[in-house]
């Protein structure tokens, strides 16, 4: 038995799916499936149902992938005790953050990862919370920071620590009427064309959702391109709902102006979200630390 084995099983359990799970661990689809077959073959057991809709683990499978997520961390608890902040670490990890992360606290979190781990490769992708949410539950990234949605909060089999607290608040190109305006009530602003980021071709994501608890709404635009976002509400015929330190970043253009919803508290949470399949490996959970005391740093200069 083979520590690359177990991390093939851990791998393949995740994505539920051996051809990803063998483009996340960077080999041949072949390859690992024979290393899991021969892990099978020594252990005299089947440990996975290989299907056409997927892999799955069978009942053995499910006890030994317990005890095989326990040896992996432990083989980094070795590592860590053996060369301590010494250890370079390498290898590959995926994360999918919601936009307002990205353009607000994704790039101090990446220079500082890297800087400190050279040789770990981050994919990061950008995409709207219910989004990325399923693609934590298909397995298609390893970890994401999303907004607390009703879809979040409702899914099972997901890990997550929350990083801070925000609200939503509105904004609007500069010259629109409502410029000379700090604040607006909540059913005036569902009365204005609305924009909604929104990625793929779901048309429930968390701000819409959020929004339908209080009336009817009118969605004038849906765009996935933070780009397109801003040059629409530049000019001035519509309104977005964001976090508010999501606004505070576009209103360093001049060209954004930020209302507070005065009879109304839209509360949102930022959270690092996880599936409870997912291994946890020691470059995760080192840039894990990186985010959380990054958004530490973050939200104590805050206003």
């Amino acid at each position: 038995m083979r520590l690359e084995q177990l991390m093939y099983l851990v791998a393949v359990n995740e994505s539920k799916s051996i051809s990803l799970a063998a483009e996340r661990s960077h080999i041949s689809q072949p390859a690992l499936s024979s290393a899991i077959s021969k892990l099978e073959d020594e252990l005299g057991v089947v440990l996975l149902k290989r299907t056409n809709s997927g892999a799955y683990l069978t009942e053995t499978g499910e006890l030994i992938i317990v005890k095989a997520k326990e040896v992996l961390n432990g083989i980094d608890d070795i590592k860590s005790i053996a060369h301590g902040n010494s250890l370079v670490l390498n290898g590959n990890i995926s994360i999918a953050v919601e936009p307002s992360v990205n353009i607000t606290i994704m790039p101090d979190i990446l220079t500082t990862f890297k800087h400190n781990h050279p040789k770990v490769n981050v994919l990061l992708k950008v995409g709207e919370s219910n989004n990325i949410l399923q693609d934590i539950e298909k397995g298609k990234a390893d970890f994401g920071i999303i907004l607390s949605t009703d879809a979040f909060r409702k899914s099972k089999d997901i890990q997550y620590k929350e990083l801070f607290s925000d609200e939503f608040v509105v904004i609007t190109g500069i010259n629109r009427k409502l410029t000379s305006e700090s604040a607006i009530t909540l059913e005036r602003a569902l009365s204005l064309p609305i924009l909604l980021y929104n990625t793929e071709y779901i048309t429930e994501c968390g701000v819409s959702s959020l929004l339908q608890k209080y009336g009817s709404f009118n969605v004038s635009y849906r765009v996935d391109n933070l780009e397109m976002m801003e040059k629409i509400l530049t000019q001035g015929e519509v309104i977005a709902f964001v976090p508010q330190f999501m606004a505070d970043e576009y209103m360093k253009t001049s060209r954004i102006n930020k209302l507070y919803i005065n009879n109304a508290h839209l509360d949102v949470s930022v959270v690092l979200i996880w599936s409870d399949r997912h291994h946890l490996c020691m470059i995760e959970k080192e840039f894990i630390k990186i985010i959380r005391a990054t958004c530490s740093r973050k939200t104590e200069v805050r206003p």
